[in-house]
């Protein structure tokens, strides 16, 4: 007698692949669509997640009787403070910065071919050429000579918009959507319990997943100001010229899960190198992945707890899915926007073993945990065994 004799029954696997195979062409359909509009989707996500992160603001003034609309004049006039300070500070140094650059690309050709040099010199032959032909630095130097970094501006905010006009009509459409999605924000559990009552779909799980992603939101912009802050001023300690730069680089790359930090050193490493030599750079360099490591390592996880059970393999996935979805900006929102696919795959039967398949997982006793959910059927039993990477019987 089979174990799991109770259990078996047939299937109708035809069914199930047909359903399998126009599933996959419905969600190519959706993918493209999304691809294809991403100029008027990406301005609209973004203004939902900076509304999410801006009405606990709107909510505490209203409980200390604040008017409304006061309430909202004010988180309107303190998110554009700091959005236009950012942007403001950004591009005076940015401007600044593109000045300087052919001097640094200069230091790292000198690098390059002493490099090479010394590479012939242990016995590689022809190093100095091919290093040198990995980038060609008379047309880098030139470009940066003699073109106006005015003109240069739409190419460093972004590929996503692509031009200048585009980024500041987004900027316009974010500060809109965002305003009228914070005048509709009170009541919305209300509203849509009714949608619920009068027969629509129960929507309650997004409105928990918005209060993670509150939270999540609000620490990550919490490290990423402590990561930028902490980066400033080892960069200032260290006599770089573009501490403030590299600190706001810092900050905003930090969203980025996994290559956002690493990218964000980079700049500020070439700089010590050319200013000040390998020793800098290398400090430079240790007290980035020292920064990184404690507030992601230790800091985050104690503030966010487990509640964000998403697995490190599906982080990394997601920031590539939706850097290729929507470009660079997709990039920043790559976690909350797969907490809400998840919570949406989590709250449909047909496909909840993909938000399961997508959780963080655990080993303990010799049995597999999966966070945020309860797979128990009873004391000694557990669903999910052997379904993680990590090695059997080790407790962490």
């Amino acid at each position: 007698m089979s174990l799991f004799q109770e259990n078996d029954q047939s299937v109708d696997w035809g069914r199930k692949g047909s359903q399998a195979v126009v599933t996959l062409a419905c969600l190519f359909v959706v993918l493209t669509g999304m691809k294809v509009a991403a100029n008027v989707l990406v301005p609209i996500v973004y203004a939902f997640f900076l509304a999410v992160l801006s009405y606990p603001m709107v909510r505490w003034m209203r409980r200390h009787k604040v008017p409304a609309g006061l309430a909202l004049g004010i988180t309107m006039l303190i998110n554009l403070g700091v959005l236009a300070g950012m942007i403001t500070v950004g591009v005076r140094l940015l401007i600044s910065f593109w000045r300087d650059l052919p001097h640094y690309l200069r230091g790292l050709e000198r690098y390059s071919n002493d490099l090479g040099a010394w590479l012939e010199l242990k016995g590689v032959a022809d190093a100095k050429s091919m290093l040198g032909g990995v980038f060609d630095w008379n047309t880098l130097i030139g470009y940066a000579t003699k073109q106006d970094v005015v003109s240069n501006l739409p190419g460093l905010l972004g590929t996503t918009f692509g031009t200048l006009a585009t980024f500041l009509a987004s900027l316009i459409m974010i500060i809109i959507v965002m305003m009228f999605i914070l005048m509709e924000a009170h009541g919305t559990q209300s509203r849509l319990h009714a949608v619920h009552l009068s027969g629509g779909p129960d929507l309650t799980g997004l409105m928990r997943s918005a209060d993670d992603i509150q939270k999540y939101l609000g620490v990550k912009t919490l490290i990423s100001a402590l990561t930028g802050l902490l980066a400033g001023f080892w960069c200032w300690f260290f006599d770089l010229h573009y501490p403030l730069l590299w600190a706001l680089l810092a900050f905003l790359f930090n969203y980025i899960p996994a290559v956002g930090s690493t990218a964000a050193c980079v700049p500020a490493i070439v700089e010590a190198l050319v200013q000040h030599g390998p020793g800098t750079a290398i400090f430079v360099a240790i007290g980035y992945g020292g920064i990184n490591f404690f507030l992601d390592n230790f800091v985050q996880p104690t503030m966010l707890g487990n509640r964000f059970g998403i697995s490190p393999l599906v982080v990394i996935l997601s920031v590539i899915f939706w850097g290729w979805l929507w470009g660079p900006l997709g990039m920043f929102l790559a976690v909350p926007l797969t907490m809400v696919l998840k919570v949406l795959l989590d709250n449909n039967a047909e496909f909840k073993w993909i938000s399961v398949a997508m959780s963080k997982k655990k080993v303990r006793h010799g049995e597999v945990e999966v966070a945020g959910y309860d797979l128990h059927l009873n004391d000694d039993v557990t669903i999910g065994s052997g379904a993680s990477t990590e090695t059997p019987g080790r407790e962490k």
